[in-house]
């Protein structure tokens, strides 16, 4: 079976039975978007793909990569249109929506997303040879609105990956893109905070009295000693608003946040736990999975041996939020850019009642804060209800 490319319209065979990508056809099939299209030459600038299968193949040979090129260092003029036309040609498209028109939407939300707090940078070697230009930040929301388009019952590359076994990863990345892509701009922790104590003051004021008053600045400089790290600004802000809260509650949206003693006793814990065993604290070489716990990590929220964390590990992840189960190795993949980021989000949720997560707050009818999923009626038989928004505030604030 082949099927033509997007961009080049070259016909890529597509092996039975293969793994797809990320981004494309089921089954291995590659795609990529150009600049040349249709002018008679040669691709040039292609759009990313992730995964095996992103090539055409040669003759007796499985899916090559070819090198990536050197020496292009200025940007093309044009690149934000060709971006914006390719999603904006989905959303007009009638249904149902074709699939080439899908895979150069994907693609380029692909390329909006690098450029958003917590996106993944562009390494395939079908990216684009040139660097790409600062984007505007209108084509978040357009890029949202066309992933949504692609992922409706009336795509043809929805159905094209129904047919595949891993079709729920193609839609798991999907919705990863979609969630780096709607990301809020953050904005300064202490203003979060004062929203949310505001908010909860209001509406909530039994979960207000659960925040614990700020840190001791001295107990946050010995804990800081003691780990050997040094806390990033947004938590130490964060500490400078709240200790934690006194008692389990479901304040937040996640696991709650702790004090600095619990985030001190926690890694001390993990440490010692993870001690020298390697299948605990190291992974091999060029792998993309996590230890199970690193000493750079700090564990800011945590339930049931369960923590949220801030990675301060060296390189352009260093402060972004993941998770750290008690029988699981870490995970950033679906975690937050930092703390600032999230704490926005929480703040704009309550404001705006908009979802963190998939989550979205209620009151219970105790006039306690309850996160679940939209459309949640109850909770243990009694009925929850939908948080109400600051006067004012009809939607969710664009980010």
């Amino acid at each position: 079976m082949c099927i033509r490319c997007a961009g080049c319209g070259a016909r890529h065979a597509i092996p039975a039975g293969a793994g797809g990508n990320a981004i494309g056809v089921p089954d291995g099939g590659g795609y990529a978007l150009c600049e040349d299209r249709g002018r008679g030459r040669a691709p040039r600038n292609r759009l990313p793909l992730r995964g095996p299968g992103t090539a055409r193949p040669r003759s007796g040979e499985g899916p090559q990569r070819p090198p990536p090129r050197a020496g292009r260092t200025t940007a093309a003029p044009g690149r934000p249109g060709l971006l914006r036309d390719a999603l904006v040609r989905v959303l007009d498209a009638d249904d149902p929506l074709d699939q080439h028109l899908a895979v150069e939407a994907v693609a380029a939300a692909a390329l909006v997303a690098a450029q958003c707090p917590g996106g993944r940078p562009v390494t395939s070697g079908y990216g684009p040879d040139l660097p790409v230009p600062a984007l505007p930040a209108d084509l978040r929301e357009t890029a949202v609105r066309a992933l949504d388009r692609i992922t409706a019952e009336s795509s043809e590359l929805r159905e094209l990956w129904m047919t595949s076994d891993r079709y729920l990863y193609w839609l798991h990345s999907l919705h990863l893109l979609r969630r780096v892509l709607t990301f809020p701009a953050a904005q300064p922790v202490g203003d979060s905070w004062a929203r949310i104590d505001a908010w909860m003051q209001r509406h909530a004021p039994a979960s207000y009295a659960l925040l614990a008053p700020p840190a001791d600045p001295a107990e946050v400089e010995a804990a800081q000693k003691a780990m050997g790290i040094r806390f990033p600004a947004d938590l130490l802000e964060s500490l400078a608003c709240h200790n934690g809260i006194t008692e389990w509650d479901n304040l937040v949206p996640g696991r709650p946040p702790m004090s600095v003693a619990g985030i001190l006793a926690h890694w001390q814990m993990c440490v010692e736990i993870a001690g020298d065993d390697p299948d605990l604290a190291e992974v091999s070489d060029g792998s993309d999975e996590e230890p199970w716990w690193h000493p750079q990590w700090i564990p800011w929220a945590q339930s049931d041996g369960d923590s949220d964390v801030i990675d301060m590990r060296e390189g352009p992840g260093q402060g972004r939020l993941g998770s750290a189960a008690h029988d699981d190795t870490g995970h950033f993949h679906d975690g937050w850019p930092s703390l600032a980021t999230y704490l926005t989000a929480v703040a704009d949720a309550f404001e705006y009642g908009s979802e963190v997560d998939g989550d979205v707050p209620f009151l219970t009818t105790e006039g306690t804060v309850w996160w679940d999923g939209s459309g949640t009626t109850e909770l243990n038989g009694t009925p929850l209800t939908p948080a109400p928004r600051s006067p004012g505030q009809a939607a969710a604030r664009r980010p």
